[in-house]
């Protein structure tokens, strides 16, 4: 893959300083993890009704308790 060098550096300093030193590829993926996010929650903003029909079933979600054995 062909980056510009001030996007490789930009990329190498947020794998040090935010990331824990992770290594670029990880780094990439957790940049791109968080852009796929923002475009999700995009998505619902522009949807108010699927956004409530999220909030209401991921609240449901929260209070699924189940016994986990070890």
């Amino acid at each position: 893959m062909r980056v510009t060098p001030e996007n490789r550096d930009a990329l190498a300093q947020i794998a040090s300083t935010e990331l824990g030193g992770v290594s670029l590829d990880e780094a990439l993926r957790v940049v791109l993890f968080e852009h796929r996010s923002r475009a999700a929650l995009a998505r619902l903003a522009a949807a108010p009704d699927a956004a409530d029909s999220y909030l209401v079933e991921s609240a449901q979600l929260a209070e699924v308790d189940a016994a986990v054995e070890e």
